[in-house]
This record gives structure tokens, C-alpha cells and sequence, in this order.
């Protein structure tokens, strides 16, 4: 077998799909196996073509080299792996990156700790949480009895101030390893679904740290140690090694996460390798070391990684604040070297002063009630799983939160804007309204309650305890999907708790466990995302930002209404006729081509004609064959269903064509027109495929 990184023969391609199907075809099937896609059936032949489609898709798994293991691949947890981690050594490769003189891991620790004391601290020169004062308007919801004062501020929001946790300035976590403040690695994460389409970075590689005293098995005489638990995640955002390649720079990246699913690999193995890849990096392929001074917000602004702590610590009174935080990592120069870790927002985090109604007075709220947030309506609605849901673009740094919390209630969002009328839902629902929506709350009619769950759902706090407006731990947080959004293990996604590798056994390795949902929502997700990077064309995904282009229609990639892997091209129609042109692209690799071209098609509710929503057409051009805009075949759009994904086909491809086809051409283009009433849409397409 070649290794994953040369290409085989096109010879070689053909002979192991056709394996790969003929091996697949053995396996029994019933016509309940298959269920039908978004859209209507399109001919006579569908349960055939429902029957290929999930072979081919299990085909495309086997063409990697082995499968796809979520906890080795996308999130380690191993006792045996993460054991090699230490926080005293991440500190130590930043110090040494900063050239500062006499600075220990020790030092930098304290200082950041002393970060949560009032001033002046351990540490005068470091910030501290009371710097600057809170405004006591800026307190929502207001506070209740034996809550920790917000006597400072973080980004001009209140936070909580001092936080207990500021006593680790006066701790060493690193004279021993097995004390109480001693700090062990619980999870390493691999977030390369985070990368962009266009590939401005290489997504996230995170290590989670957990205080030893937050243990369950710590000390038995103490089975409560909830009061006793603190999280740093380091979460260092890998920049692209070859920008110019837009996403497919980060292939080294993920080839090498792909590799730690090899069933030849053992635990020391891949304990060795993935420090490597966190300390030294993927030297060969241009790759940096994930720990560097670089890549934890050195730079500010939303694509530069951060640290982020979860905060149980040491509660001061009988009912605290849990409390997430966000810090950068800034650094000097080689003439002026310094290492600081910085207070700042939590990102994609509102306060909810900024939901509720009522509030005067305050540019910020006015300015998120009237355009920040409905103008964001759209994007939150698309998404139709909860590993999409998003912001279109960064909010305005000033309305981030200087602190994420759910007790008390300042990310719960939907307990702010409260159940009666007020001016940010009456925006919010005119959105939707002109979506096609009727309010109704279904996953085709969302609701405005559902919109603002979905941005909680995106705070911190709202992701780590997704509950309703009251509040309350067993209740659900409604996101407008068939279901509600997943649990957590209270708080956290990660837990200082172990469980056997092997659950039969019970005295073997053991790994930290991990929430519901990670391991049934988030993990399927990013798996996905990985496998569909490694294995399609991105052209053919519209995952090239620019790529598709026309001389009438809008055109934008689109990451939350989205078929298959990151992106969908976004089809705005201001005109009658709107050409959406492919760049030349090469079938190579995808040989066998079939001979019918197929689209996932998203057809909008916004339809200015409702009785007649017009018709989409393809042609195919490939000038080295002597084929120049041949027409492939025509779908009318006014029989597909209105708000969602509707799989199309366009007639069989000429035999002619097809044999072009797998001739593998690099010259291969595609022109959709569709012949629309001006301004209706937006139209998605996503996941253009060949089959037979």
C-alpha cells in the first residue's frame, strides 16, 4: 500500500473503488435502510440512487487509510497521553520563547493568577480585576444576597471582583505533583473544524489543565469537591504554514491527526508524537509548535487563539459565581522582552444588559437592539445542527462581556429580554418574518425565544450549562432543532474523573471522561469535517471562498446553512438570469466519474412569485475534448420544497462526456444558470457530486 501522502495511479483509484463497492454491495440492505434526503426523490430510479449514495459514501471512508478514531484523532483523553503534559512545562517553553531574564513558570503563573486580586496584588505591575471600577448600571441582572461584589470591570462590562482564585498567586502548583493545587492535563483537543474557509488559520489545538483538588477520587473524606475546581485551557490557534494554498495549507496538520487513528500505532507512540506536534511542531512541513507566545492572542482579534479558565475555586461565600474568563498572552520584543497574561472580553459573549428591554441611555444597547444583533438573525437561523451555529462576523469588541456566568444570570439571554414586548423582539421577528417564518417555534419557523437561545447557546456559559430562562438545572435550552441542545456534565465538557479505556477492563488505562455532548454531538461533527477535508474536492464544495463567480448574482460562502463539510455558496439574485461559473478544476481523483451531475439546492421561503420560483440548468465545458458549454440538463424549482435542502439531478451526462471525464482533464468547468424571479432567495448549493 502507498503511504496516505503520495497519490496512487488513477489505475490504482478506479480498481480499490470498485473493491471497495463490490465488497460493499455483499453487506445486506433493506429498503428501510435508506432514508429519503431533504428534498423529493427525483425519478423513477430513486430508491436505486438512494441505495448508491450510501455506498458511496461508506466507498469514500474506506478510501482512507484506516478509520477514523474519535478519541485518538479529535480529542485525547488517555491518562497514559495527556500524563506527559505538564502546565509547569508549557509555562517554561513560553518563557523561553520570550527571552525574558529571570522569569520562571513559577513567576508567570503567580502573576497571572494575581490577575483575579484587587489591586495592587501580589504583583503591582500585572492588571488586576478592579483597575477599573464597575458601573453600577452596567450590573445585570442585579445582585442578590451573598454574591461576590463586581466591584471592577473588564472591556467597560462588571465582573466579579476579587475572585478566590487570585489565592494561587501565592501557591506553587509545581513543588509537587500530587498536592491539592497541583495542576494535571485532562484532554487534548483537535479543532481544525474552527479553520476558515479561506483558510486564515488551522483551527485550534487545545490542552485542558484541571486543578488536582477538583478530583472526585482525590481524597475520599471530601467527596464534594465542586468548590474546589479550576480549568485553564491553553488554546493556541495554529497559523497557516502555506497561506497561499487557502485551506488545503493546513493538509500536514491534519494528515498527522489522522495518522494517531493508525491501529499499528502504540499508546507510547502516540504520546511521543502528539508532544512533538504541541512543542516542536511539524518542522518538515513548515509547521510551528502549537505552545508559542504567538498563537494565544498575542495578536488581538478573533483569529490569534486565547486562554480561557473555567472557575470553581475555593468559593468565598455560600452561594458564588462559577465563572469563565479569556485571557491573551502578550509579549515584547527581543531589544524589550516581556511575558504577560492579559485580561480580556470573553468573545462572542453580549452582556445581557444589552437583551434586556427598558435600558436608555446606553449607546451600546441601543446600537445591539436596533442593527447589531438583527442584522445576525439570518446567520443564526440557517445553521440546522448545533456544531454550525455562529455569528456572521465578530460583534463589536465593546459588547463582549468581561466574564462569561449563568449564576447568576448574565449570559442567560433568554431571562433578559424577558416574555414581553419589547424593541430588540419586534426586530428580531420582523427578521424572521421576512425569512418566511411564522414564529411558530418549529425548526422551520423558528421563534424568536429560539433565536436568542441560539446566541446563548454560543456564550461560554450558555455551552457549558445550556438551560432555560428560569434557569433551572434540569431544564432544556430550546435552539429550534428537533431536539434540545446537549447536556454537559454541569459546567464542563471535560471532568477531572477517569473511566477504563476498555470498559470490560476495569483495572486497565484509564482516560478522563467527557460530557454527552461531545462524545454524541460535537465529536460526529468534527469527524466529518475531517474526513470530508481529506477526501473531497473543494471546489466541487464551494469551500473555496471566491472560487464561483457571476457577472449577476451576489455570491458569498456561507458556513451555517451548509449539506456537506464547512461552507455552501450563498446565492443572492437581484436579476432574472444569474450565471454561477466554476473555476477549471481536474477530475483527477474523483475517477470513476458518473454520468449525472447532482446538487445539494437550498430554495428560500423568500420568494416574490410564490406560484412560480423558476428553474435551475447546467452546463459543462471541458475545451481540451472539444466540449463548450454542452447543456447537461434542466430542474424546476417550484416542486422543491421551501426551506431546506433539496437533492437535484440533472440528466445523464453524454457517454462521450463521460469517458472526458475520466480522462481526469484539468480544464473541466461548470456554469449553473438559474432563471429566477428578481430578488428571490437566497438559494444555497453545496455538494456537487458525478454519480452513476
Amino acid at each position: 500500500m502507498r503511504s496516505w501522502s503520495v497519490p496512487g495511479s488513477a489505475g490504482a483509484w478506479r480498481r480499490a473503488r470498485h473493491a471497495a463497492l463490490a465488497a460493499l454491495a455483499l453487506l445486506p440492505a433493506a429498503c428501510s435502510d435508506f432514508e429519503p434526503g431533504d428534498g423529493d426523490l427525483d425519478d423513477s430510479s430513486a430508491l436505486l440512487d438512494a441505495a448508491e449514495a450510501d455506498l458511496g459514501e461508506a466507498a469514500e471512508a474506506l478510501t482512507l487509510p484506516f478509520p477514523i478514531e474519535r478519541l485518538k484523532s479529535l480529542t485525547v483523553t488517555e491518562v497514559d497521553i495527556v500524563s506527559q503534559f505538564s502546565l509547569k512545562d508549557v509555562l517554561q517553553q513560553l518563557v523561553t520563547q520570550s527571552g525574558v531574564p529571570g522569569l520562571t513558570p513559577l513567576t508567570l503563573f503567580r502573576r497571572f493568577m494575581d490577575t483575579h486580586r484587587e489591586a495592587p496584588g501580589l504583583f503591582s505591575s500585572v492588571p488586576h480585576c478592579n483597575d477599573v471600577a464597575a458601573n453600577a448600571n452596567d450590573v445585570f441582572p442585579a445582585p442578590q444576597p451573598g454574591d461576590t461584589p463586581t466591584t471592577g470591570s473588564i472591556n467597560g462590562w462588571p465582573v466579579r471582583c476579587p475572585r478566590t482564585v487570585g489565592q494561587e498567586s501565592a501557591s506553587d502548583p509545581f513543588s509537587t505533583t500530587a498536592g491539592d493545587n497541583a495542576y494535571m492535563a485532562t484532554t487534548l483537543a483537535n479543532r481544525f473544524d474552527l479553520a476558515p474557509p479561506d483558510g486564515a488559520h488551522c483551527g485550534e489545538y487545545r490542552i485542558v489543565f484541571a486543578r488536582k483538588s477538583g478530583h472526585p477520587d482525590f481524597d475520599p473524606a471530601r467527596p464534594d469537591q465542586t468548590s474546589r475546581r479550576n480549568f485553564i485551557i491553553f488554546e493556541g490557534r495554529l497559523p497557516n504554514p502555506s497561506p497561499s494554498l487557502g485551506r488545503q495549507g493546513c493538509r500536514p496538520i491534519v494528515e498527522f491527526w489522522l495518522n494517531q487513528s493508525n491501529p499499528s500505532k502504540t499508546v507510547a507512540t502516540r504520546a511521543t508524537e502528539l508532544k512533538s506536534f504541541y512543542f516542536n511542531g511539524l518542522p518538515a512541513s513548515g509547521v510551528g509548535p502549537v505552545i508559542h507566545i504567538d498563537n494565544y492572542g498575542h495578536t488581538p482579534g478573533p483569529n490569534n487563539g486565547q486562554i480561557r479558565t473555567n472557575e470553581f475555586l475555593l468559593f468565598q461565600e455560600a452561594f458564588d459565581a462559577w465563572s469563565l474568563r479569556e485571557f491573551r498572552l502578550t509579549h515584547g520584543t527581543s531589544s524589550s522582552p516581556s511575558l504577560n497574561v492579559i485580561p480580556s472580553f470573553v468573545k462572542d459573549n453580549p452582556s445581557a444588559k444589552l437583551f434586556a428591554p427598558g435600558i436608555s441611555g446606553d449607546s451600546r444597547v441601543t446600537s445591539f437592539q436596533s442593527t447589531v444583533l438583527p442584522n445576525m438573525v439570518e446567520r443564526l437561523a440557517a445553521a440546522d445542527d448545533v456544531n454550525r451555529f455562529a455569528y456572521p462576523s465578530a460583534l463589536p469588541d465593546s459588547m463582549n462581556a468581561g466574564e462569561s456566568l449563568m449564576i447568576p444570570l448574565q449570559n442567560n439571554y433568554l431571562n433578559a429580554i424577558g416574555t414581553g414586548t419589547s424593541t430588540l423582539r419586534t426586530n428580531i421577528a420582523n427578521k424572521l418574518i421576512a425569512m418566511g417564518s411564522d414564529l411558530s417555534g418549529t425548526p422551520t419557523n423558528l421563534s424568536v425565544d429560539q433565536i436568542v437561545g441560539r446566541a446563548q447557546s454560543l456564550a461560554c456559559a450558555g455551552c457549558h450549562e445550556p438551560v432555560d430562562a428560569t434557569n433551572s438545572p434540569t431544564s432544556s435550552l430550546d435552539v429550534g432543532l428537533s431536539s434540545a441542545f446537549p447536556k454537559t456534565l454541569v459546567f464542563t465538557h471535560t471532568s477531572e474523573k477517569t473511566a477504563p479505556v476498555d470498559p470490560s477492563n476495569v483495572n486497565g488505562p484509564r482516560r478522563f471522561i467527557l460530557s454527552d455532548a461531545v462524545l454524541n454531538t460535537f465529536l460526529p461533527y468534527r469527524e466529518k469535517v475531517m474526513k470530508h477535508f481529506l477526501l473531497n474536492n473543494a471546489t466541487l464544495g464551494f469551500e473555496k471562498p471566491g472560487a464561483w463567480t457571476s457577472t449577476q448574482a451576489l455570491l458569498a460562502t456561507h458556513t451555517g446553512r451548509v449539506k456537506e463539510g464547512v461552507a455552501s455558496l450563498e446565492v443572492r439574485t437581484p436579476s432574472s438570469f444569474n450565471a454561477i461559473v466554476s473555476p477549471n478544476f481536474s477530475t483527477s481523483g474523483l475517477t470513476p466519474v458518473g454520468n449525472k451531475i447532482k446538487l445539494s439546492l437550498f430554495v428560500s421561503k423568500q420568494q416574490p412569485n410564490p406560484s412560480w420560483v423558476g428553474n435551475l440548468e447546467v452546463l459543462i465545458s471541458i475545451p481540451s475534448a472539444g466540449i463548450n458549454n454542452q447543456w447537461v440538463g434542466n430542474v424546476v424549482l417550484n416542486g422543491l420544497t421551501r426551506g431546506a435542502f433539496n437533492e437535484v439531478t440533472f440528466s445523464q451526462l453524454p457517454a462521450a462526456t463521460v469517458t472526458a471525464l475520466n480522462a481526469a482533464p484539468s480544464d473541466v468547468k461548470l456554469q449553473f444558470n438559474f432563471n429566477v424571479t428578481a430578488n428571490s432567495g437566497p438559494y444555497y448549493m453545496d455538494d456537487i457530486r458525478f454519480e452513476n
